[in-house]
């Protein structure tokens, strides 16, 4: 097979890889935002405060500027609550998976090598992947606190794509958020901008990604 790759454009080649985004895609994504605006009332705090708080500590944590169990001292801290039971609410409020996602991802490893590319921070993140054995499904993971970069710049899609052992043209990558979409396409990615699921298997089958 003749490959070409011209920066951004792509003429030849067969899809080895596909890359899960983790919130939004994985799981079914919830906004900070709404956290705060939830939460914080329940302690007579400021909607507004705590989500500056809550903001700001998760931009350091996904990144490691920060350990990522200071996010929840910050945020416990903050509303004058223990950070056990702020750390139980948040996940709860965020605890939304989609399996069947999760199943078109071990139905996928039979025929391509599979990445999980995610903003999270460490202390939940871990815990996600240990719980739904994403280790077993996925050939790597990259997360913007063990790369200490976060989407979408551009070169944490580089790492994804050079630990998956492939050439950028011949993956699939999948996002929730449009903001991400642009990198991965610069460096020659097929991409999906995931909506739901119906939608996810007819993007890849329309890449000619076998799926059964």
């Amino acid at each position: 097979m003749i490959k070409i790759y011209i920066w951004g454009l792509s003429f030849g080649y067969m899809i080895k890889a596909v890359i899960f985004d983790y919130g939004g895609v994985l799981s079914e994504e919830g906004e900070l935002r709404t956290f705060g605006e939830m939460y914080a009332p329940k302690f007579n705090a400021d909607p507004e405060e705590f989500n500056r708080v809550v903001i700001d500590a998760w931009n350091l944590a996904r990144v490691n500027k920060i350990h990522s169990r200071l996010f929840w001292r910050k945020l416990a801290g903050f509303l004058s609550t223990d950070e056990k039971t702020l750390r139980e609410d948040f996940l709860d409020f965020f605890k939304g998976f989609r399996y069947e996602v999760l199943d078109l991802a071990k139905r996928l490893k039979k025929n391509y090598r599979l990445g999980l590319l995610s903003n999270q921070i460490e202390d939940w993140l871990e815990e996600m992947i240990e719980n739904h054995k994403l280790k077993e499904v996925f050939d790597i993971i990259v997360t913007s606190y063990g790369s200490r970069v976060a989407k979408p710049d551009i070169s944490i899609f580089k790492e994804v794509v050079e630990k998956l052992k492939v050439n950028p043209p011949e993956c699939v990558y999948i996002d929730d958020l449009e903001k991400n979409i642009p990198p991965a396409k610069k460096l020659g990615m097929k991409t999906i901008l995931f909506s739901d699921f119906q939608q996810l298997k007819k993007e890849l089958i329309k890449y000619k990604v076998k799926i059964n």
